[in-house]
């Protein structure tokens, strides 16, 4: 909330403030001049989404939790939501460029040389499928390892 504010924060704002500086600095180192804050709502948005669904299923073993239709687990062990974020984060970077260089985007395809071509084409379309893979298989590892050790905390404690 924006109301009340404080020059010296405290509390919430003090929180607020510091997530906000500190993804603001993220987009600010990797992004050029002030082009970063068209993205910072969509860089904080995801960053947000991303940081509370793998704690979520880090710091709860929710998944022990077995429900009618599945189970209770982080949004990020699911393979369905990790390639949807992997997919708007290419397509928004796909978006930047061509809005930034306009057909000159395509250009960096035969840098520094044509023949790298297919290779470049093809890593287009392999970062999102290494990227969702790669925030599913951390997750899930993560999910699995703490409902084993939650697992066998019985056997130690009685």
């Amino acid at each position: 909330s924006t109301r009340n504010l404080e020059r010296i924060p405290k509390g919430f704002q003090n929180f607020g403030e510091f997530v906000f500086e500190f993804v603001e600095d993220i987009a600010k180192n990797q992004i050029e001049g002030e082009e970063y804050r068209t993205w910072l709502p969509y860089i904080g948005t995801l960053f947000l989404f991303v940081f509370a669904c793998n704690w979520s299923g880090g710091l709860l073993p929710l998944k022990l939790i077995e429900l009618p239709s599945g189970e209770l687990a982080a949004p990020t062990n699911d393979i369905n939501t990790t390639v949807a974020l992997s997919l708007l984060t290419s397509l928004s970077y796909f978006f930047a460029g061509l809005s930034k260089k306009g057909l000159g985007y395509f250009k960096r395809y035969i840098e520094p040389t044509p023949i790298l071509l297919p290779i470049n084409i093809l890593e287009d379309f392999t970062k999102p499928l290494s990227l969702s893979f790669r925030l599913f298989g951390n997750i899930l590892a993560d999910e699995l390892t703490v409902s084993v050790l939650a697992l066998l905390v019985p056997l130690f404690i009685p």
